[in-house]
């Protein structure tokens, strides 16, 4: 029955092909040589979705062209000669369409109707032709990978399907990265999927509908339709679902209880049906750590339709609430050039948030124009008290005893604007932006601070000082930016497949800042007054042009965009008080260069390079000291120029065609001119011991480069896995300590094996790891302690029958070089679940975490010339019962 259903399937797709010669012969009896003409379209289903990755063959008198329908459907080509045309479209899962179309007399461009596409309604899940597809493919700026080359059981989700792609990587909270760069936007289908959090959808949805995962260097909508990408990309996630599965409902509901006072109730709901999406969402939780009980609670709403043919809107409001408790250690080292400085504290902080954002979205898409408008705002309102005692070693030896007492309004509004449009002649474009935002961030302080003094010569104490104050901080905030791009196409070659354009583009910014600060404290009557030496009003203002023009070219296999940009920019300020007024006026030069090489298609190339220029943030202009940290007192420099940051990443992608295997290369370098560098420097008190007193130059010098690979080898029909994987990288800080010029040499060194074995009921996965972290500071008089860590990992999951599943985590770390006393840990973690209800919805899962509680969060930053290790004091030991029950229905299922 099988070879019976093979061989009509055979017939049926030889009949298409032999109907689509006779329709070329046709084309080519009709032949025109002397006209230059251009032919577009969309490729959309039954449900007026587009159909993204649908093969398009073109026959135009001698010609036989082909492409690929991108994100939106879309498809074009140029320089065609003939009068008539035949165009057959093919994609998985759908009949094919084949159709002849005549040109009109003078007519140069045809613009079709939406072509629709059908489901393929005699699809046999029992014939599996093997070898047509491949695991991977290279497409410009997307990789594509196969579904069906992987191993998924019944079960799982994309999060798991993600976890054996090559290059790509997901850690425990779910967060997911590729070529060192997270994916912070998700697509399905090539359109928006409910709030595009990729973090949050591929835990929900289900592996076993997916047909093709892409990442995607994304430049935004205006740039995929225009096709003027500039700067640099963000990595996008496009799911491709099989036919027929674009539209379903899913969601889940759970309930937790476990030791510590931990519990849990979240819900959501999610109703997709093609183009309408409906989701909604909430939760609530409960945990303890040392410091007493966090509590988390949250409720969402989305809602995204079409209105129209084309037209697109969706609405957004997320609302959370957060209580955190934590109790935390720090040890931070200062170097400067007559010794260090170390200070240890212990501090305990409890922080209140309630946090409401709201968005509305938007879109039209049609073939010959785009516009989005998006209007959105947000209201974050914290309470935060903190007390924290430090001990001061080394040069300065000083105690300090702080308590604090916060609270902040930050309200804000942003709305935004995108418009553009293809001209008549073919490749001609041109589009125009505007974003308006304004905000307000309100902090009162109470400040309430004990110092005790020592003797220097013999460490005894000398005397305490107590200091209350009461400090308004208000920083107001509201930016203009706009650009227009126009790009006008070159004379059409002889090879319809190449495009040449040259591109104009402005760029417009202007950001106001408006910031008070009122310091008072409590005088002998026990009211306030206002201690003018340490309050002020500052403006600021940062006012930035782009000009640039560029030539792109792109054809099948080499794409690149070069030109220049001209950069003049003007930082401007005043405050209170001081009748000098700040005026900077700056140019910069930087080219511009987009380059994308296809050797073939399981080899790529891509260079880009760009240039930016960033103001300085208002604190680091205010000239008034800030002494919220009487330890550091913190003073801006009006007087500060912009930087400009030079950036390059040079990357390379193979892919062996039969076998999978994947070989990922990437190298990365910047350069700062006029970096805004601390100086920190040591001044006397009224007691002639010393302080530390932060203020900020300009500096150069500032640069790094870096380098990552993976090289995943999957073998046995990709049951098994190895996969080498590393990253380095050479860092060179500038900073300033007491007017001398410190530079911090940072090397980090990272390499990981990681082997995975995935079966139908067992999939078990190991990794060793080994990072390497080293400092070298220029003025220091002793070599810093180097940290190295050593991390194994074996985590394994087993299907017991029908409805168990066992998990267990096991990782040892080895950790040397902190300045705080830590262990090496061995952290296993254990799970049991049970599936329930003759649909299999309901599951029953117990948690055991840190069996031999040996769990500690170790923490180390670097800033200027300190290095500071943080530990978090978190129960790390606990049980957890969740029951959950899941809805999930997609297509026909």
């Amino acid at each position: 029955m099988v070879d019976f259903l093979r061989f009509h399937g055979n017939l049926a797709h030889l009949k298409c092909i032999i109907l689509f010669n006779a329709l070329c012969l046709l084309c080519t009896l009709a032949a025109d040589g002397q006209v230059q003409r251009r032919v577009s379209g969309t490729v959309i289903d039954s449900l007026r979705d587009a159909v993204p990755g649908a093969d398009v063959f073109m026959i135009a008198d001698k010609d036989t062209l082909n492409t690929v329908t991108d994100n939106r459907g879309r498809f074009a080509f140029g320089g065609i000669q003939a009068e008539n045309i035949s165009l057959l479209i093919m994609r998985v899962g759908y009949k094919p369409y084949n159709m002849s179309y005549v040109y009109q007399e003078d007519q140069l461009n045809l613009i079709l109707y939406p072509i629709t596409l059908h489901l393929e309604s005699n699809l046999l899940d029992e014939v599996i032709i093997k070898g047509r597809d491949k695991p991977i493919k290279i497409k410009r700026d997307t990789i594509e990978y196969n579904a069906s080359f992987y191993q998924i059981s019944e079960n799982d989700r994309v999060e798991d399907l993600l976890r054996q792609l090559p290059g790509v990587e997901v850690d425990a909270n779910g967060n997911a990265f590729t070529m060192g760069k997270p994916l912070v936007k998700l697509r399905v289908n090539g359109e928006d999927f409910f709030t595009n959090n990729v973090k949050d959808f591929i835990r929900q949805l289900p592996a076993n509908i997916i047909d093709k995962l892409q990442i995607i260097n994304d430049y935004g909508d205006e740039a995929n339709f225009t096709g003027m990408k500039t700067g640099d990309s963000q990595k996008m996630l496009n799911l491709v679902t099989k036919a027929g599965q674009n539209n379903g409902t899913f969601g889940n509901a759970s309930a937790s209880g476990g030791t510590d006072d931990r519990y849990g109730l979240q819900a959501n709901g999610n109703l997709w049906q093609g183009s309408k999406q409906i989701g909604i969402s909430s939760n609530s939780s409960n945990t303890s750590n040392d410091a007493g009980i966090n509590t988390n609670a949250g409720a969402g709403l989305n809602y995204r339709d079409k209105l129209s043919n084309g037209i697109t809107a969706s609405a957004v409001y997320n609302y959370a609430y957060i209580k955190n408790l934590s109790n935390q250690l720090n040890s931070i080292e200062t170097v400067t050039p007559g010794g260090s400085i170390r200070n240890n504290s212990i501090s305990k902080s409890r922080s209140t948030d309630n946090n409401n954002t709201i968005n509305f979205n938007i879109q039209s898409v049609a073939e010959k124009s785009y516009f989005q408008a998006s209007l959105g705002g947000s209201m974050v309102k914290r309470n935060r008290s903190s007390e924290t005692d430090s001990k001061q070693t080394g040069l300065i030896r000083q105690d300090l005893v702080n308590n604090t007492l916060s609270n902040m309004e930050t309200p804000n509004l942003n709305g935004n604007f995108v418009w553009a449009r293809s001209m008549e002649k073919p490749g001609r474009s041109m589009s125009g932006g505007v974003t308006l935002s304004t905000g307000i961030n309100q902090i009162e302080e109470e400040l309430g601070n004990k110092i005790f003094y020592y003797n220097r010569n013999n460490n005894t104490p000398l005397k305490d000082s107590v200091v209350n104050r009461l400090v308004e901080t208000e920083n107001r905030s509201n930016s203009l930016t706009a650009d227009f791009r126009y790009s006008e196409p070159l004379r059409a070659s002889a090879d319809s497949a190449v495009k040449k354009n040259i591109d104009f583009a402005y760029f417009f910014s202007f950001n106001k800042n408006r910031n008070s600060l009122y310091t008072r404290v409590n005088n002998s009557t026990g009211s306030n007054s206002v201690v003018d030496s340490l309050s002020s009003l500052y403006s600021s203002s940062f006012l930035l042009h782009r000009f640039a023009v560029s030539y792109r070219y792109q054809s099948k296999n080499l794409n690149y965009n070069l030109g220049v940009t001209a950069q003049p920019s003007q930082l401007t300020g005043e405050y209170k008080g001081n009748e000098t007024k700040i005026n900077h006026v700056e140019l910069n030069l930087s080219p511009i260069i987009n380059l994308s090489y296809a050797v073939s298609d399981w080899d790529n190339f891509a260079f880009v390079y760009s240039g930016t220029s960033a103001a300085p943030d208002f604190y680091q202009l205010q000239p008034v000291p800030n002494i919220t940290n009487l330890q550091n007192v913190i003073i801006g420099n009006p007087n500060l120029k912009s930087s400009f940051t030079h950036a390059g990443t040079l990357s390379f992608q193979h892919t062996a065609e039969n076998t999978g295997a994947t070989l990922l290369l990437g190298l990365n370098g910047s350069l700062v001119q006029d970096q805004v560098a601390s100086n920190v420097v040591l001044v006397k008190d009224t007691l002639n011991s010393l302080k530390q007193e932060t203020h900020f130059e300009n500096a150069n010098g500032a640069y790094q480069f870096g380098s990552m690979y993976s090289y995943s080898v999957p073998f046995a029909k990709n049951k098994f896995n190895a996969e080498l994987r590393g990253t380095w990288d050479y860092i060179n800080m500038v900073s300033f300590a007491n007017d001398f010029l410190n530079t911090n040499r940072n090397i980090n060194f990272s390499q990981t094996l990681k082997l995975r074995m995935n079966q139908r009921r067992v999939t078990l996965a190991g990794s060793a790891m080994y990072n390497y972290s080293s400092n070298r500071y220029s003025i220091a008089q002793f070599r810093l302690r180097n940290v190295e860590t050593w991390q194994f990992n074996v985590n394994e999951r087993t299907n017991v029958g029908k409805s168990w599943v066992l998990i267990a985590d096991v990782l040892k770390r080895i950790n040397s070089g902190y300045d705080l006393s830590v262990a090496n840990p061995l952290l296993i973690n254990f799970s049991v679940e049970k599936t329930l209800l003759k649909n299999r919805q309901a599951t029953v899962m117990l948690q055991a975490y840190d069996l031999l509680n040996q769990g500690n969060n170790l923490v180390r930053s670097i800033s200027d010339n300190s290095i500071t290790d943080s530990q978090y004091n978190q129960i790390t030991r606990y049980f957890l019962l969740t029951f959950t029950y899941r809805l999930q229905k997609f297509g026909d299922k």
